[in-house]
């Protein structure tokens, strides 16, 4: 293990929800702290705001003092509404009038890609002019880029995987999730888990769930054999996460 990726999970987290931390949070970090700045009294639309990434860059952009709005279905709507954010129906909602509605049609500041596909040719629509700035961690189709370049406004890609790929930067890796673990003790971010519970001998259904949409928030897979919470394997604060086994922890993974 690379010790430039590593920090303390967070005390105010159990080890399940720390597992459902790294890849989310430093995507959202990337794309709304380093790319975008996003900065007290701004507007912030993320789409996909009830999912993994989506719901890590809500509360990100929340506490960085944005104003944030997010986009989902109709079943995820309550979810982002407890995230803090105003939930817009996409399905029934054209982007012409959630623009018109929340930005009295100037275009939100920052909007946050988490979809891909249709949803990154949106957000070109839904941009402020001139100083709006689209980040996406899924820009890997084809896009006509003439209706962000008609506001002026800019585009960034968010690629995760460029330092564990390349080894450079990796140091930034671990920066952001210590400072992400300072936002979860604050009480300003925590990640939604969803409530199944799956082993390595039920991964199949876990990856059935995620590909049928039907999970409900982070889903997480115990791996290996119970922990000893009180050994120095079991790892720090995990005797008094009461949502873990009692007396016992996992080694989680996320999917």
């Amino acid at each position: 293990m690379d010790a430039r990726l590593l920090a303390h999970v967070p005390g105010s987290l159990t080890l399940r929800e720390a597992a459902a931390l790294p890849l989310a949070v430093i995507t959202s970090w990337e794309a709304l702290v380093d790319r975008a700045r996003v900065d007290v009294g701004q507007r912030v639309l993320v789409h996909g705001g009830a999912g993994g990434v989506g719901q890590a860059g809500v509360q990100l952009a929340r506490a960085r003092g944005a104003e944030v709005f997010a986009t989902g279905s109709a079943r995820s709507l309550e979810t982002i509404r407890r995230l803090g954010a105003t939930p817009i129906d996409y399905t029934s909602t054209p982007v012409e009038r959630y623009v018109d509605e929340h930005t009295d049609g100037e275009g939100f500041d920052v909007v946050f890609d988490t979809v891909g596909g249709a949803t990154l040719d949106l957000s070109f629509a839904a941009v402020r002019t001139y100083t709006g700035h689209v980040v996406s961690a899924l820009g890997w189709g084809t896009h006509s880029l003439a209706p962000l370049s008609f506001r002026g406004a800019s585009y960034s890609g968010v690629f995760t995987l460029l330092p564990m790929l390349t080894g450079v930067g990796r140091e930034h890796h671990g920066e952001i999730l210590r400072e992400v673990g300072a936002l979860a003790d604050n009480g300003q971010l925590r990640p939604l888990l969803d409530p199944g519970r799956f082993t390595l001998d039920t991964v199949a259904d876990a990856h059935t769930m995620v590909e049928q949409g039907a999970a409900t928030g982070k889903v997480v897979v115990d791996v290996g054999e119970p922990v000893d919470p009180t050994s120095a394997e079991g790892g720090r604060g995990a005797a008094r996460r009461p949502d873990d086994q009692p007396g016992a922890g996992h080694r989680p993974a996320v999917m």
